[in-house]
């Protein structure tokens, strides 16, 4: 028989390995909801400036952040936004969503268009006072100006 004293049972395992892999697949899930959650950000925040704008009745400085051209008057952007507009003054919005374009886009008088590549801009759908017809403003990534959806 032998000497039980020099039986000497395993260490535990460490516990370290597993809290180590609990803690990275945390922090990834919550690297990927807030990337979901704010990869649209800075353009929602630039239409939500435009609308306080116009529902502060500051048409010049919504103009301004609209992105003036040429091609696009202040004239041409009061008739599309302003008092006397079949909406009439904008007193309220909600956003509705907030995304790339679509693949498919459905263009008047030419079907269905499939639209590839990375746009470069995101389509912010809004609400105008009240209605349930759906505005999709365009607002191009690179300087944030904005521009009625081009579908």
């Amino acid at each position: 028989m032998g000497d039980s004293s020099l039986f000497v049972p395993p260490p535990p395992p460490s516990p370290w390995p597993r809290r180590i892999v609990i803690a990275t697949v945390l922090v990834l899930a919550v690297g990927a909801l807030a990337y979901h959650q704010f990869r649209y950000y800075p353009e929602k925040r630039q239409v939500v400036r435009f609308l306080d704008a116009l529902v502060a009745g500051d048409y010049p400085g919504a103009y301004q952040i609209w992105g003036p051209t040429p091609d696009y008057t202040y004239q041409d952007f009061l008739q599309d936004w302003g008092e006397t507009t079949p909406i009439g003054r904008i007193r309220s919005y909600e956003i509705v969503s907030v995304g790339p374009p679509s693949e498919e886009v459905t263009i008047s008088g030419k079907g269905t268009v499939r639209v590839g590549g990375r746009a470069s801009g995101v389509v912010v759908v809004v609400r105008l006072n009240g209605t349930t017809e759906e505005v999709k403003l365009w607002v191009e990534r690179k300087d944030k100006t904005l521009s009625f959806a081009p579908f």
